[in-house]
């Protein structure tokens, strides 16, 4: 029978390799809980002051079409808030997704699509290609990405007419997955 001796080199090793695993789950964890239902008690149209993620208004973004807007400016009916850029393949995929159901509940539902950390000439570009015809907005720094401590690209944020976030998701998701989210939302508003 052979004997083991751990030397500090080989110790180091194990040390920094289980500790690596451990920041592994422990990003994985976080990623995982970011994708599901996150219920907030805050209401998105209050003063964006707190810091705690949850409150967005106050905080201005410039209109692809020209002009600046809030998300106060946009209560009074359901609002689907998706952020997307055009580096990421994900946003890629489901922007036609989003244009399609933006078609198929027009004016019920309001659409505000804010292209996250990109060059505004390459998001203008790709939504051009698409044929998005909902509202765009450029956060060109990510501040208002981060400000509401949103980490998955694409996120989007499904908020009742009252202002109300019902859900935070991260994630790609398809044309069913958001029908199904904008019909709850059109209920709970």
């Amino acid at each position: 029978m052979s004997s083991l001796v751990i030397t500090k080199k080989l110790r180091r090793g194990i040390v920094g390799s289980a500790l690596a695993a451990l920041i592994a789950a422990v990003v994985s964890i976080s990623a995982f809980g970011n994708s599901s239902l996150v219920d907030r008690d805050s209401e998105i149209s209050s003063a964006g002051s707190s810091g705690n993620g949850s409150e967005a208004a106050g905080d201005t973004f410039a209109l692809f079409d020209g002009g600046e807007a809030s998300f106060a400016d946009f209560g009074g009916k359901p609002l689907l808030i998706n952020f997307w850029a055009s580096w990421c393949p994900a946003c890629v995929a489901e922007l036609p997704e989003i244009q399609a159901v933006h078609e198929q509940f027009g004016d019920e539902v309001t659409i505000l699509g804010l292209a996250n950390a990109d060059q505004r000439g390459a998001a203008q570009a790709l939504a051009d290609e698409v044929g998005l015809t909902y509202i765009l907005g450029d956060d060109p720094e990510g501040e208002l990405f981060r400000s509401l401590s949103l980490i998955a690209m694409p996120s989007s944020i499904f908020v009742t007419a009252d202002g109300q976030i019902q859900e935070v998701f991260g994630g790609q998701l398809n044309e069913s997955a958001l029908i199904d989210r904008i019909n709850n939302l059109i209920e709970a508003s």
